[in-house]
């Protein structure tokens, strides 16, 4: 661990006894016991606001494929319409949000989560009304956990920017939600809770 001399006159921080030598960096920080954050640290996205943005992008990634899929089977013509929206619209989120990610440097991940890629899969190996339920089903399940997702960054998030994709990206998931749910009414599939 890297140590740093107090500054002369400094009292040393808690836990840290007089005379017992230069403070730890780790406490001391850049500018000295319990001084302001150095750039690296200032400049760096909270933890809870990076969990956010690498989630929202493999939503979006997995959210863009499903839409692919949609269009490659044989399902009911409205629901490959909402299938090349989703895509339509995850891509246009997705740049966005791969423009906020690079802006508060945090590096994306380069593929959906273990249980999308597991999803996809399924989706994948579906046709016609196996496909259409399973992916309302999974649709909407993963609409509902990115409004979720949203609502907590706009709660606890401490990235303007990063809050600002939330808030405008909440309306769009939405949509996409009410849309599987009046699909899926309208194919007599089991309506999303």
């Amino acid at each position: 661990m890297l140590s740093v001399p107090a500054p002369a006159g400094a009292a040393p921080p808690p836990g840290h006894p007089p005379g017992a030598g230069p403070v730890p960096a780790a406490i001391a920080g850049p500018a000295g016991p319990a001084g302001p954050a150095g750039p690296d640290e200032r400049d760096r996205p909270a933890r809870h606001d990076a969990r956010y943005l690498r989630a929202a992008h493999q939503a979006n990634m997995a959210g863009i494929e499903a839409g692919q899929l949609a269009g490659t089977k044989d399902v009911a013509p409205q629901l490959a319409d909402l299938g090349a929206q989703f895509v339509a619209d995850n891509t246009q989120l997705d740049a966005e949000l791969r423009r906020t990610a690079a802006a508060v440097g945090v590096e994306l991940p380069t593929k959906p989560n273990r249980d999308q890629q597991v999803v996809l899969g399924r989706l994948r190996d579906a046709d016609g009304d196996r496909f259409e339920r399973l992916f309302v089903a999974s649709e909407a399940s993963a609409h509902k956990r990115a409004i979720r997702r949203n609502e907590t960054e706009l709660d606890r998030g401490t990235e303007p920017e990063a809050k600002q994709y939330a808030q405008e990206s909440t309306p769009i998931l939405q949509t996409h939600y009410d849309d599987l749910r009046a699909l899926a009414a309208e194919l007599g599939l089991p309506r999303p809770g």
